[in-house]
């Protein structure tokens, strides 16, 4: 005899069937992750202009050739001591290897530079204190951690900032923090590269710095599908950001023998970036996996300053602006081991 189940039983039957996935981050205590990060990038000169008291001046001619490239690579290893409440309370993070090498070009001249980081073999241990909602870093070696550089290390290279907060079905998507950029940006924070053989450039420093601090925008991610990988459960997510930062800066005048060479400038840059990618989620042991995303950047630099001097026995001065557009493109990749 067949029995006839009422609708609302159909319903509930129904739903229970959906195939929800429960993404999240979870893996065993004493997990050990190596992690490698690297970034290619492109740029090339898109446009240049310049006004003299807010008077454009023509450009004759092409624009002059100008382009750079860059290569970055951070690999690091991973030992989580306690993981609780969707994130790590306590791991220790050696770093392997940091590199990154700079070239540029104007069509004659070339020119490469390769950065190091103090960082470079040292392990840094990262406590999560739940009184000040962060994490709080320090040295897991014999070496001292200068509190300036703990204080913009960043823990977070499991892109956590990823996952949704409910469950999803494939097809599902939703709204990303888009701080979720500083994860290929700056993997692991901002690490002191220098160029080889010289001290940092705080200039440099601050210009990373308000580049975090003012990096906003708008993010989503699909939960794509879900497939095995060499026996895993994995969850395909496609992510897409917009995200926009910058940063200004005064730079002195240079003086030679009592007289000024160069006016005191001040520098503005702006940064736009739309990001759009895969990440592969393990979903048996609750981590990311791999990485791969392309990013269409643009970096405009604007440049001005006051020139003085004399006309007809009076003192007379100018503004001058100058802004310089560059475009290019990005490309992420990353993956993640257990070991």
């Amino acid at each position: 005899m067949k029995l006839l189940l009422p609708s609302i039983a159909l319903v509930l039957l129904s739903n229970s069937a959906r195939d929800e996935i429960a993404l999240g981050y979870a893996p065993a205590d004493g997990t050990v992750l190596k992690r490698s990060f690297e970034a290619e990038a492109e740029y090339h000169l898109a446009d240049l202009s310049a006004t003299i008291d807010g008077e454009a001046i023509g450009r004759e001619g092409e624009l002059p050739e100008d382009s750079s490239s860059f290569v970055e690579r951070i690999v690091v290893t991973d030992t989580l001591g306690a993981v609780a409440d969707g994130r790590p309370t306590e791991l220790v993070r050696k770093f392997d290897e940091l590199s990154q090498s700079d070239a540029s070009s104007n069509g004659e001249e070339e020119a490469t530079s390769s950065l190091e980081s103090a960082l470079q073999g040292r392990s840094v241990r990262f406590r999560w204190d739940e009184e000040a909602g962060r994490y709080q870093a320090s040295a897991a070696d014999d070496d001292e951690l200068d509190d300036d550089v703990a204080t913009w290390l960043a823990e977070d290279m499991d892109l956590r900032l990823v996952l949704p907060a409910h469950e999803v079905e494939v097809g599902d998507d939703w709204e990303l923090d888009p701080k979720l950029y500083l994860a290929f940006m700056w993997p692991s924070g901002l690490l002191g590269f220098h160029v080889e053989g010289e001290e940092a450039d705080e200039s440099s420093d601050s210009f990373s710095r308000q580049t975090i601090e003012r990096l906003e925008g708008t993010g989503t991610a699909r939960l794509e599908e879900v497939r095995d990988e060499d026996g895993t459960r994995v969850a395909v997510l496609h992510v897409e950001l917009e995200v926009k930062t910058g940063s200004d800066s005064v730079v002195p005048a240079l003086e030679h023998e009592g007289e000024v060479v160069r006016p005191e400038l001040t520098v503005e840059v702006e940064i736009e970036r739309t990001v759009e990618g895969t990440i592969l989620w393990d979903l048996e042991h609750g981590h990311a996996l791999s990485a791969e995303l392309t990013c269409e950047a643009s970096r405009q630099q604007t440049r001005s300053w006051t020139m003085t001097g004399e006309k007809d026995g009076e003192e007379v001065s100018v503004d001058v602006e100058e802004s310089l557009l560059y475009e290019g493109t990005i490309r992420y990749t990353a993956s993640i081991e257990r070991e």
